[in-house]
């Protein structure tokens, strides 16, 4: 339905309404409304007032639950739909509004438990989708493209499938995978925000970020609140070397997705990159808290205390890198430097001059070397936010 045939039909609505200002299937019927054209406060207000007469009214609780959703308010959404859960109304739509807002929170466990009871219902049949995001930001990308997949069988043109798949293939190194499920899907539909995110991201791998920004610009423009969206912005804008608009960006992809510990990482590069030392080790303390685990956390960590002339700081920090990732590259970089401390002391004074003049001490741009950060950084698995 078009946006002027809404807003006639919502016109016609409001009319009825207040000629039976009590009916309650009618107050529904223009939050319904209202709500699909944007107008949340005022979906708000028709629910609130006919819950002062209809107070447990399911429907019109489930209603207002929706509202919430759409105002990014998930918390009190989940209020809402858990106490209709807990007052018997255990409707497949209650369970899946309710994992949806869960998801939202960053509560991912609890949103699949919630799920998983409704996951075969005919009147839930985007729950298996819903189950795939919850699986994907648990980490578990396997399962995550294993229900996918077994779902686009028997519903090969689903978007919303597919752009999840996208995203799950890219985060799981699938890259040729990844650029068939995104362009399955925006052919379906061209504003779909995963398939956006994947299509940009694969771009900034290939160091193209004209072509990526071009992505996530689309993508913002439809889905202000995504963090992955957000975050791929910063990265690009890494690779141009614009650190402050990188750093303003990437505030924002924290801002939507507080867990996500890729992002915080390329906020902290960029902090190093801007010789905010103090910053970008409190931001590598803070992902410590998110995930003691994360062996980049502590390779960042290693890096900042070798820029501070702290080597048996770094030096810890690289064995814990290594303990937790053996092998990885990064680690492999950092313990070469310190196996000679006189090295150690060279490319501790060589960053710093490089902070300076954005240049290396055998002629290589920096830009080079940011192009290396990004990379890694864009390989990074993070739960898959908003």
């Amino acid at each position: 339905m078009q946006v002027e045939e809404l807003r006639t039909r919502l016109e016609r609505y409001c009319g009825f309404l207040a000629g039976d200002p009590g009916n309650e299937h009618l107050a529904g019927e223009v939050a319904d409304l209202n709500l699909r054209l944007g107008h949340f406060d005022r979906a708000r207000e028709v629910l609130t007032a006919a819950l002062l007469q209809h107070a447990d009214n399911p429907a019109l609780l489930a209603k207002l639950a929706n509202v919430a959703i759409a105002a990014n308010q998930p918390s009190e959404a989940t209020e809402i739909l858990q106490g209709l859960l807990q007052a018997g109304h255990d409707q497949p739509h209650i369970r899946y509004n309710l994992s949806y807002a869960l998801m939202l929170s960053q509560r991912f466990a609890e949103a699949r438990e919630i799920l998983l009871p409704i996951i075969d219902n005919a009147q839930a049949p985007d729950a298996p989708v819903l189950l795939a995001r919850c699986l994907h930001s648990l980490g578990d990308l396997d399962a995550a493209i294993a229900c996918l997949t077994t779902f686009l069988v028997k519903n090969p043109k689903h978007g919303d499938a597919l752009g999840t798949l996208a995203l799950a293939q890219l985060d799981a190194s699938h890259n040729e995978a990844a650029l068939t499920a995104a362009e399955q899907a925006l052919e379906i539909n061209p504003h779909d925000v995963w398939a956006l995110v994947t299509m940009g991201s694969l771009a900034l791998s290939t160091q193209d970020e004209q072509t990526a920004t071009g992505y996530f610009d689309l993508a913002l423009a439809h889905h202000p609140q995504s963090g992955r969206v957000w975050s791929g912005k910063g990265l690009a804008s890494m690779l141009r070397f614009e650190l402050p608009k990188a750093i303003e960006q990437l505030e924002q992809a924290v801002k939507y997705m507080p867990h996500h510990i890729g992002s915080w990482h390329a906020l902290a590069w960029c902090q190093i990159l801007s010789g905010n030392l103090d910053e970008a080790r409190k931001i590598f303390e803070h992902t410590m808290e998110l995930d003691p685990g994360n062996s980049e956390t502590h390779g960042g960590l290693a890096v900042l205390a070798m820029l501070q002339n702290r080597a048996d700081e770094a030096e810890t920090s690289i064995k814990q890198a290594e303990k937790l990732s053996p092998g990885a590259y990064s680690n492999q970089q950092i313990q070469n430097l310190l196996r000679d401390r006189n090295e150690l002391a060279r490319v501790a004074q060589s960053v710093k001059n490089v902070l300076n003049t954005q240049q290396l001490p055998d002629g290589e741009p920096l830009q080079e070397t940011v192009v290396r950060v990004v990379q890694l950084l864009a390989k990074s698995k993070p739960p898959q936010g908003k």
